[in-house]
């Protein structure tokens, strides 16, 4: 667990309850897919585990909400104004990047991070009863048997 997500920064714009579908445990999924996947390909594994706290904790329901990409990144530019997170000009580009485009069917990039991001919350649609699917996976270890079987224990604990 990323330790943003005790400051009353993070905790008091959140609308949806903490054991929402996109809520706690999805982010931990997620840090955690991110993370091996980042073993295999090198991607910035603390851009990985601030996209997997961030990415969803300005959502305002379930279903669908377009911009809540956007309310991510005015979260983490609030976290940095804060001196909560420290993190270098470019880590705060793939974080943002990740954060806008991470529920658009369409994104595309070529950062490994950006892409482990993605990746990382794909692999978790366990969730809402989808199976993963790998041709809309960005990374060859997103689109691996492993990583989707991976995916799946790690819904089913």
């Amino acid at each position: 667990m990323h330790e943003i997500t005790k400051n009353k920064i993070f905790t008091s714009g959140m609308i949806l309850p903490i054991d929402s579908i996109h809520g706690f445990s999805h982010w931990v999924r997620v840090e955690k897919l991110g993370l091996m996947i980042a073993e295999q390909n090198g991607a910035e594994k603390e851009v990985i585990s601030l996209f997997a706290y961030l990415h969803d904790a300005r959502r305002e329901n379930e279903f669908t909400d377009p911009d809540h990409g956007k309310r991510a990144v005015v979260l983490l530019d609030e976290l940095i104004k804060a001196n909560i997170i420290e993190i270098t000009m470019l880590q705060y580009n793939q974080l943002s990047k990740s954060l806008l485009w991470h529920n658009l069917d369409d994104a595309n990039d070529s950062d490994i991070t950006v892409l482990t991001c993605w990746d990382a919350d794909r692999l978790d649609l366990w969730r809402v009863g989808d199976i993963p699917d790998p041709n809309r996976m960005f990374t060859d270890c997103g689109k691996s048997k492993k990583m989707m079987d991976y995916s799946e224990e790690l819904y089913r604990k």
